[in-house]
């Protein structure tokens, strides 16, 4: 039975913090990420020391941005990777970072083509794309097949649930983690070290920081 994916935010404070994130700008790049979560991506970076980080959903490419800086802050030599269908056009701002055109539901596909499974490890991959029930379920089983042990899955947005939201992408990551993590039990580990540093489930992933086994 898999733990609860309720948060500790009210309705309206949830309602609330949901409206800041997705005003939320990193260098006046559309971003969309929680201060949480951030700081949860901050603390994971300098655990896990990651030599690539790997990014599903581009849209603007501010969060790409984001995890580029947070490397540089931390003076690792990350390769930044965010694959997306449609890439944005950047600019200067983004140097170091790499830009792949690709789909979720084809990574098998998109990583030979680009050669990214010759990465550097450890990895960290983040899941920030359709949010949909099958979109999750295919991360979940790409990571299951490619992640190394004490390497990092991040299933973003699970708490769309919770803002009523989950109808519009068939139950969306929720449904996918109780789905994947009940059938297969011996491949993930929730890192509630993460999940619930500022409280159970006190993030706009709940139950979403997976560890590899």
């Amino acid at each position: 039975m898999i733990r609860s994916f309720k948060t500790p935010f009210t309705r309206p404070q949830l309602g609330a913090y949901h409206n800041g994130v997705m005003q939320y700008h990193y260098r006046d790049v559309m971003c969309n990420k929680s201060p949480i979560d951030i700081a949860l991506y901050l603390h994971l970076f300098h655990a896990v020391q990651p030599a690539t980080f790997i990014e599903i959903g581009t849209k603007f490419g501010g969060s790409a941005l984001m995890f580029r800086d947070m490397a540089k802050m931390y003076d690792m030599e990350t390769q930044i990777v965010s694959i997306d269908r449609a890439p944005p056009m950047v600019d200067q701002r983004f140097k170091g970072i790499r830009f792949v055109q690709g789909g979720v539901m084809a990574l098998e596909r998109t990583f030979e083509a680009h050669w990214l499974f010759d990465l550097p490890r450890p990895w960290i991959l983040s899941e920030e794309s359709a949010h949909t029930y099958d979109a999750c379920m295919a991360v979940l089983d790409f990571g299951a097949r490619h992640l190394l042990a004490g390497e990092y899955l991040i299933i973003e947005d699970g708490v769309l649930a919770e803002l009523d939201l989950a109808d519009r992408f068939d139950g969306g990551p929720s449904r996918a983690l109780a789905t994947y993590l009940d059938r297969y039990p011996e491949v993930y580990k929730i890192d509630t070290a993460y999940c619930d540093m500022f409280g159970t489930n006190a993030t706009t992933n709940p139950n979403g920081y997976l560890r590899k086994l």
